[in-house]
């Protein structure tokens, strides 16, 4: 250690030089860490956002002949101010569109609420089978953001009552358990190195340092260090100073 360490004011010619050089390394790998769990921590919240905004899925049903858009919010959060308008049918014999109230207003629907309403008479007789298709406006909000969602799509009938079809439109949220559990061992190296510990990310503990930079840079340049500042006194410390601006208020 000590040859290395005169190695290392020969190379860079005085203790202040070499004093320079380690703390500017350590204020680099310090903003790195803190680069890399700010960016991961933001994606992470991004994709989750995205996995709980409302998804609005639609099934055509016939029910004495008539046909009802079912309408439900499969996804995590509110859909408010919704509208949906039907646009055309087809596939339904002479039957056109004869829309229920429902699609002359707005409404919300909050996660697992449902809604229908009739849109057409079904087409089918006995010289006709009908399989209807609908095509509907769709336009909503989010409860937790003011941006509107819009689109259309079309809705095609399923002769079973029974059988519930949702639109496949959920967002894949398998790589959120692996990403937050990358920046957590990432963190827990960067303290591991820092601290001089051994600490696994299972270890739910809280390892109070017993060294600091400034008296390892101490150290290196052979001078003396600094007491720890325990956890206590620190408590301490900082209520006496918030007494003491508080009396110079």
């Amino acid at each position: 250690m000590d040859v290395m360490i005169q190695f290392l004011k020969s190379l860079f010619g005085s203790a202040a030089n070499l004093s320079a050089f380690i703390s500017a390394l350590a204020v680099i790998v310090a903003a790195v860490s803190t680069t890399v769990a700010i960016i991961g921590n933001r994606r992470s919240q991004k994709h989750y956002k995205q996995s709980i905004l409302p998804q609005l899925s639609m099934k055509l049903i016939e029910y004495d002949y008539k046909l009802f858009l079912y309408i439900k919010n499969t996804g995590k959060t509110a859909a408010t101010n919704i509208t949906i308008k039907p646009i055309s049918i087809k596939n339904n014999g002479d039957r056109e569109l004869e829309t229920g109230k429902l699609f002359e207003t707005s409404f919300e629907l909050y996660p697992e609420e449902a809604v229908q309403d009739t849109v057409a008479f079904f087409g089918s007789n006995i010289m006709y089978s009908a399989f209807p298709q609908i095509t509907v406006e769709v336009n909503y909000n989010t409860s937790d953001s003011k941006r509107e969602t819009s689109y259309s799509r079309t809705i095609t009938f399923f002769p079973s009552y029974t059988t519930k079809i949702s639109a496949d439109v959920k967002m894949k949220t398998d790589n959120i358990e692996s990403s937050l559990k990358c920046i957590s061992r990432a963190t827990l190296r960067t303290a591991n190195y820092l601290d001089g510990c051994q600490i696994e990310p299972i270890d739910e503990v809280n390892i109070l340092a017993n060294k600091s930079l400034e008296n390892d840079l101490h150290k290196t340049l052979g001078q003396a260090i600094s007491p720890i500042v325990s956890r206590e006194d620190a408590i301490k410390n900082s209520f006496s100073k918030g007494a003491d601006e508080n009396a110079d208020a």
